[in-house]
C-alpha cells in the first residue's frame, strides 16, 4: 500500500510536466484533480483511459484503477490523492 501511496506522490507531481500549458497549481504545489484531468483526459469523457495516462500514472495506473475497469475516474484519483497526502499535524495544545 505505501508504494501505491508513493507512486501516487510521483504521479501527480509528473502530471504537470505532460502538460503544454499547464495552470498553475494551487500554492501547496499539488495540482487538482480538475487540473489533472484537463491535462489527461484527451477525448474529455470524465475518465482518464490507459493510453491517455502519462509517466508515472501510466506505470501505476492499476493501483489508481481502484474498481479495475480500465478507466480512471475522478473519485478515484482524489481518493488516490488523499491516501498519499500526509496526515494533519496533532494540535498539542490543550483547550482549557
Amino acid at each position: 500500500m505505501l508504494k501505491s501511496i508513493a507512486a501516487g506522490a510521483s504521479i501527480l507531481c509528473a502530471t504537470t510536466a505532460f502538460a503544454q500549458q499547464p495552470p498553475q497549481p494551487p500554492a501547496g504545489g499539488m495540482p487538482s484533480v480538475e487540473q489533472i484531468f484537463g491535462f489527461l483526459d484527451a477525448d474529455k469523457d470524465g475518465f482518464i483511459a490507459k493510453e491517455e495516462a502519462r509517466g508515472p500514472m501510466a506505470q501505476h495506473f492499476e493501483h489508481i484503477d481502484a474498481d479495475k475497469d480500465g478507466k480512471i475516474s475522478p473519485v478515484e484519483l482524489k481518493t488516490a490523492m488523499q491516501a498519499m497526502r500526509p496526515p494533519e499535524p496533532a494540535n498539542d495544545e490543550a483547550d482549557d
